[in-house]
């Protein structure tokens, strides 16, 4: 090439906004799976709020942040600067400004000493476990815990030993057959894993007595806050802060962001020796692609747009569970739960009722989730002024049912 030619420059700009609209207009992907309709078997009907008077009770949406102007807007303005994903893990190339952002907002949000976030919430607490816990440990774990820790502790492959649901005391005596057994031997390192809010009854956990029995027996103790994060507390800093517990007694606190925060994602808050432990040893964090930027943004704008919606919510919470009570359900989680879990009173066709239930509020613009434990209603506290429909059309539907 002669060296007094010079290169030709191409436009850094390829795709405009026109050309770009009209190639996404031609897509049309194939499905993955051949759909068929089975008319025997019950489906969830993906609920469009505010069409048709739908209230939607089955998606989690705590705090409304998933229909926010504002996020919706964060969104789009960090896809067009960072695009969709970064496809590579956190310790490669997988790491941006926005990622270490959210972990200092996280941790300083929590007061903890420092923050790390996973792509994924349900890897973020069984990474965060296995980490730590090893064969030789002795776990002590609630029955109803979730799945995710119950997957974290079978990659531990240490000793679990399950204490009745939300029971300090039958933890105190499950610690005593543990002491004895060991007294004359070395004693094993000893963890407590507790839930502030149960993912499966929506009950609140006595952090103070359980922090008195880990105390007492020297015991690390984790805590997952997932459903308490944006939601207890007077500035919803979680299950800490409403018990007023110190989380510098807690020696590690992890959960999803994909409750109340509304993104995809987990975190883990602790002192910087447990946090930077993870970096090497967190599987979830090492070997998964580090979470999309958008969503690491929409995190830090929720906090930021957080305000009083968590007071306003357990507010909404109290109110809500008054209800059900007066019409005679079985209210099994807490008053202040961001979802209750309620069933028929008896053993009377109950499971048979409560399909039927959740059936015919479906059909009346009511979703809610059809569970093992019952029927579940995830909260909004942007559905405030529509709770009025939900309330006319429970109390038709269990007159119905009577």
């Amino acid at each position: 090439m002669n060296s007094s030619t010079k290169p030709t420059l191409v436009s850094t700009n390829m795709l405009d906004e026109k050309l770009l609209q009209e190639r996404l207009n031609q897509f049309k992907p194939k499905p993955l799976i051949e759909y068929k309709h089975d008319p025997n078997k019950i489906y969830e009907i993906l609920a469009v709020e505010n069409k048709d008077g739908v209230v939607d009770l089955a998606k989690t949406n705590f705090l409304g942040m998933l229909d926010d102007e504002e996020i919706k807007k964060t969104a789009e303005e960090t896809i067009r600067k960072y695009g969709v994903g970064t496809c590579g893990p956190r310790a490669f190339y997988g790491t941006t400004d926005v990622h270490l952002a959210l972990e200092e907002k996280i941790a300083n949000f929590l007061g903890a000493e420092e923050c790390i976030i996973y792509s994924y919430g349900f890897v973020a607490i069984s990474s965060s476990i296995a980490a730590y816990i090893k064969r030789k440990d002795v776990v002590f774990a609630d029955k109803e815990s979730n799945e995710a820790i119950k997957y974290g502790l079978a990659s531990s492959k240490s000793r679990v030993v399950y204490y009745n649901h939300n029971d300090p005391e039958s933890l105190l005596n499950e610690v005593e057959k543990i002491r004895i057994e060991e007294a004359k031997k070395k004693p094993s390192r000893k963890f407590l894993i507790v839930e502030g809010v149960s993912w499966c009854t929506g009950q609140l956990c006595n952090l103070p007595k359980f922090v008195e029995v880990a105390e007492q027996f020297k015991m690390r103790i984790f805590l997952d806050e997932t459903y308490s994060l944006g939601v207890l507390g007077k500035n919803g800093k979680g299950l800490t802060e409403h018990f007023g517990v110190d989380i510098s007694k807690i020696d590690m606190t992890f959960g999803t962001i994909e409750g109340a925060l509304g993104s995809i994602g987990g975190y883990c808050a602790g002192s910087h020796a447990v946090i930077e432990h993870q970096r090497l040893s967190g599987s979830g964090y090492i070997f998964s692609a580090s979470l999309p930027t958008y969503l690491a943004q929409i995190a830090i704008k929720s906090i930021e747009l957080m305000g009083d919606k968590p007071s306003r919510l357990v507010k909404l919470a109290n109110e809500v569970h008054d209800f059900l009570e007066r019409c005679d359900f079985e209210v099994i989680s807490h008053p202040k739960s961001p979802f209750k879990v309620f069933k028929f009173k008896g053993d009377r066709n109950r499971a048979e009722r409560e399909e039927e239930f959740h059936k015919i509020c479906a059909e009346q613009g009511i979703h809610l989730v059809l569970s093992e434990k019952g029927l579940v209603a995830n909260l909004n506290v942007n559905l405030c002024d529509q709770m009025q429909k939900v309330y006319d059309v429970f109390e038709k539907v269990v007159r119905q049912l009577a």
